[in-house]
């Protein structure tokens, strides 16, 4: 696990339960905070970015208090605090919700106990456990473990509590207790982290089961774009692996495309030499900027055996053959005027113009997207 600093979690320690008003147009938190006789406790919606506060109340001489919230139209995080202690509950439409707690026990999220809310009561499940792992990282901390000893024990306890939430996650893949497992934080970090293979599982079960339920939740629609977000990612890493592996086992992907004659040229054909494939677009100012560079090295080291394969995007052939003429391309210049949809796009996973790869004699890949000085930097390398 990552450096252990103090745990933060979406809440603090405290009391919730939404009451406070009795029309059935509200969700309602009431309940009992022994030791607490006239703190004030604050009722705040959790958002995704931000929580807001709703309602706050004065604990009476026998504990109880009620705080009210307008009618929530989706399940809905909420916390109640008082002074460094909070409890996290979740309410939906109009939900009366009940706690109870005691501000003085040694164990405060222990001394928690929810009633009229099955998913708050799960949520409950969720953060005692988070909360018992927290302490003992604590105490482990400031024990006299080695450092080898310490990093064991820490992951075979953060392991148990991942193995804990990925059961309760696939035993409740509908309930919100889910998707706050999933961003629990402890000691800092995020426990599941969505690029992990393992974790994105838990996460897309989640995003596709509380799409079902509820379809329209903001929330619901923030973590599917994060699944979607993270698997595109996770596609364009798998796909540079994979084109490293093969770079590596053997040479840079081929790429045979027609030049402005109609003659197909292979980027195999340059095997022997330093080559720069290049990508890009006429109608580009950058792409035509990076060639004037690419016109100075090719004078100065093609004798040397320096060789350009530039392939563009364009869909046009006489934007792309005018642009060839201006810039005075001397070079392999090719371009199956498919723009977005070229084969050499999808094969090098290229996703913005200009963009670059140096190949060596051997045909490996050995650098990526190099401009300016450090392009020139590279071939000076390479040629001394």
């Amino acid at each position: 696990m990552h450096a252990m600093k103090r745990i933060q979690i979406l809440c603090a320690s405290g009391a919730l339960l939404l009451a406070g008003c009795q029309q059935d147009t509200e969700v309602r938190l009431t309940g009992t905070i022994a030791s607490a006789e006239g703190q004030t406790i604050y009722l705040e919606q959790i958002g995704t970015n931000q929580t807001t506060v709703l309602d706050s109340a004065k604990i009476a001489t026998d504990g109880t208090f009620r705080l009210g919230a307008p009618a929530a139209t989706e399940p809905t995080f909420y916390k109640a605090s008082i002074g460094d202690k909070s409890i996290i509950f979740i309410a939906d439409s109009t939900e009366n919700v009940s706690v109870s707690a005691d501000l003085a026990a040694a164990d405060w999220w222990g001394s928690i106990a929810v009633e009229n809310s099955q998913e708050t009561s799960k949520l409950q499940q969720i953060i005692a456990r988070a909360m018992t792992l927290q302490s003992g990282l604590v105490e482990l901390q400031n024990s006299q473990m080695s450092a080898a000893a310490l990093r064991d024990t820490v992951a075979a306890r953060v392991d148990d509590y991942k193995a804990f939430v990925q059961q309760f996650v696939f035993d409740n893949p509908r309930s919100m207790a889910s998707y706050y497992a999933l961003f629990q934080t402890i000691v800092d970090q995020q426990v599941f982290d969505v690029m992990d293979n393992a974790d994105h599982t838990l996460f897309a079960t989640v995003a596709t089961s509380l799409g079902l339920a509820y379809p329209e939740s903001g929330r619901v629609k923030y973590l599917r774009d994060y699944v979607l977000q993270a698997k595109a990612i996770r596609k364009q890493q798998k796909f540079a692996s994979d084109l490293v592996s093969q770079a590596q086992e053997v040479g840079s992907p081929d790429l045979s495309l027609p030049n402005l004659e109609g003659d197909t040229l292979s980027l195999s054909q340059l095997r022997g030499k330093i080559v720069i494939l290049q990508f890009w677009t006429s109608t580009d100012q950058t792409s035509r900027n990076a060639n004037r560079q690419l016109a100075k090295l090719y004078g100065k080291y093609k004798n040397r055996g320096l060789e350009i394969y530039q392939v563009s995007f364009d869909t046009s052939r006489l934007l792309w053959e005018e642009a060839s003429m201006n810039d005075r391309i001397e070079w392999a210049n090719v371009c199956d005027l498919l723009g977005a949809n070229s084969s050499a796009r999808r094969i090098y996973n290229v996703g913005s113009v200009p963009s670059n790869y140096i190949i060596d004699r051997d045909g490996s890949l050995i650098g990526k997207d190099l401009f300016g000085t450090r392009l020139d930097n590279k071939m000076s390398e390479l040629f001394r």
